[in-house]
């Protein structure tokens, strides 16, 4: 086997699907980028802050980088437990924010191990992965700008990869850029549907600072006429996929593997003087068994939020 078929039976005993390219294809998402900025189409706050970090090939330990890798995972959505007073509460984390550092870290090892015996080394890649993987065939895109794949719909976790594995297939162009879902072009289910109007019934790309999932992944102020379109997710909002006819049966729930007990729970909202307390550092550490330390401040928002609208706390 050659390398890329070396990675495309790799990807399959996992479970995963693949796409390999030529690193030409960075430059011309990369422009493809700007373009859109210069344009108007991004919004400038919502680039700066969400697109504008990417480093491409800037600081990749590899002498001759030649092809890049996509990697798709299937991610399922987990159910995280907190106990309120006598009350069971059950919340939503979506696809990709359980471990999702750590998830990159691990496919690049377990790659790099099954490319050993070929010489070729692989280091992840910093990059706009949805656009790459559109430009490759991996994926499409949906009207929401959510990219899809048939048989995961839209529930995975892209990683992404750059080698020194040559890539031989230079005269394949690429896909068109924002190739969209062949019924995406009639169907306007999720325009319909999402409450903030982020969605465009006429262009592909969203109009990513109205989406909710943007306001719950920031400590600025929610208004608070806007709920949660998707009332048990604890951040990022599901709404627009779990309508989806495309994904429709492939959404999976998997426990969250901890759950908060009251004097946790109690102790993480703040409701009592617990930082520095047993309960607080118990329930720290729960968070970051699930990667997502990083986000304290925003969980607590969100889930002081939550219980708000469920009458569960004043």
């Amino acid at each position: 086997m050659n390398s890329e078929e070396i990675v495309q039976a790799w990807a399959k005993t996992r479970g995963y699907r693949a796409a390999v390219g030529s690193v030409s294809l960075l430059e011309a998402v990369r422009s493809a980028l700007q373009g859109r900025r210069e344009a108007g189409e991004i919004e400038a706050g919502f680039y700066r802050e969400n697109l504008d970090i990417f480093t491409y090939l800037e600081g990749v330990p590899l002498e001759n980088p030649q092809s890049i890798i996509l990697v798709a995972v299937p991610a399922p959505a987990y159910v995280l437990t907190f106990i309120v007073g006598d009350k069971r509460i059950e919340t939503i984390l979506p696809p990709t924010y359980v471990r999702y550092r750590k998830k990159f870290a691990e496919v690049r090892g377990d790659l790099a191990e099954a490319l050993s015996g070929s010489g070729f080394r692989v280091e992840l890649l910093n990059a706009p992965l949805k656009a790459l993987g559109n430009r490759l065939g991996l994926l499409s895109y949906g009207r929401n700008n959510v990219g899809y794949i048939e048989g995961l719909g839209s529930y995975f976790q892209l990683v992404g990869l750059v080698s020194d594995m040559p890539f031989d297939k230079e005269s394949l162009p690429p896909r068109p850029a924002e190739t969209l879902l062949p019924r995406c072009r009639e169907c306007r289910i999720c325009a319909a549907a999402c409450p903030t109007g982020a969605i465009d019934r006429e262009r592909i790309l969203l109009h990513a600072e109205s989406c909710y999932t943007l306001f719950s992944e920031s400590l600025r102020p929610i208004p608070e006429s806007l709920k949660p379109p998707s009332p048990k997710c604890i951040i990022g909002c599901l709404r627009c996929q779990e309508l989806c006819p495309e994904n429709k049966g492939l959404l999976r729930h998997e426990n969250a593997g901890v759950s908060f007990d009251a004097e946790e729970t109690e102790a993480f909202l703040g409701m009592t003087p617990a930082m520095g307390s047993r309960a607080f550092d118990r329930a720290q550490a729960k968070f970051q068994e699930l990667g997502l330390t990083e986000g304290l401040p925003v969980f607590r928002r969100n889930l002081k939020r939550l219980l708000r609208i469920l009458g569960v706390i004043a």
